[in-house]
Protein backbone atom coordinates (compact mmCIF):
# COMPACT_ATOMS: atom_id res chain seq x y z
CA UNK A 1 0.00 0.00 0.00
CA UNK A 2 1.57 3.34 -1.02
CA UNK A 3 2.08 6.02 1.60
CA UNK A 4 -0.28 8.95 1.19
CA UNK A 5 1.92 11.90 2.16
CA UNK A 6 -1.05 14.24 2.44
CA UNK A 7 -2.67 11.97 5.06
CA UNK A 8 0.67 11.44 6.82
CA UNK A 9 1.24 15.19 7.04
CA UNK A 10 -2.28 15.84 8.28
CA UNK A 11 -1.94 13.15 10.95
CA UNK A 12 1.34 14.66 12.12
CA UNK A 13 0.49 18.34 11.87
CA UNK A 14 -3.30 18.57 12.05
CA UNK A 15 -3.64 18.38 15.84
CA UNK A 16 -1.02 21.10 16.29
CA UNK A 17 -2.97 23.71 14.32
CA UNK A 18 -4.94 24.90 17.35
CA UNK A 19 -1.81 25.04 19.46
CA UNK A 20 0.05 26.91 16.73
CA UNK A 21 -2.65 29.56 16.60
CA UNK A 22 -2.02 30.37 20.26
CA UNK A 23 1.78 30.62 19.92
CA UNK A 24 3.59 33.95 19.82
CA UNK A 25 4.80 35.21 16.46
CA UNK A 26 8.01 33.50 15.38
CA UNK A 27 7.39 30.32 17.40
CA UNK A 28 6.32 27.17 15.57
CA UNK A 29 4.99 23.81 16.65
CA UNK A 30 6.78 20.85 15.09
CA UNK A 31 5.97 17.16 15.39
CA UNK A 32 8.39 14.99 17.38
CA UNK A 33 8.53 12.65 14.38
CA UNK A 34 8.81 14.46 11.04
CA UNK A 35 6.88 13.31 8.00
CA UNK A 36 8.65 11.74 5.05
CA UNK A 37 8.05 14.97 3.12
CA UNK A 38 9.69 17.03 5.89
CA UNK A 39 12.74 14.76 5.91
CA UNK A 40 12.99 14.86 2.13
CA UNK A 41 12.80 18.67 2.14
CA UNK A 42 15.49 18.87 4.83
CA UNK A 43 17.71 16.48 2.91
CA UNK A 44 17.36 18.55 -0.26
CA UNK A 45 17.96 21.82 1.55
CA UNK A 46 21.08 20.53 3.27
CA UNK A 47 22.29 18.44 0.34
CA UNK A 48 22.45 15.43 2.68
CA UNK A 49 20.81 12.03 2.90
CA UNK A 50 17.41 11.57 4.51
CA UNK A 51 19.16 9.66 7.29
CA UNK A 52 21.36 12.66 8.07
CA UNK A 53 18.33 14.97 7.90
CA UNK A 54 16.58 12.70 10.45
CA UNK A 55 19.58 12.89 12.81
CA UNK A 56 19.68 16.68 12.49
CA UNK A 57 15.93 16.90 13.14
CA UNK A 58 16.24 14.70 16.23
CA UNK A 59 19.08 16.83 17.58
CA UNK A 60 17.07 20.02 17.09
CA UNK A 61 13.97 18.60 18.79
CA UNK A 62 16.04 17.27 21.71
CA UNK A 63 17.74 20.65 22.14
CA UNK A 64 14.42 22.50 22.05
CA UNK A 65 12.75 20.16 24.55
Amino acid sequence: MPINLRNEQEAAIGPARGVQASMPSGVVVAPAKPTAAMLAAGARAGDVTVEVAWKVYQAMIQQAG
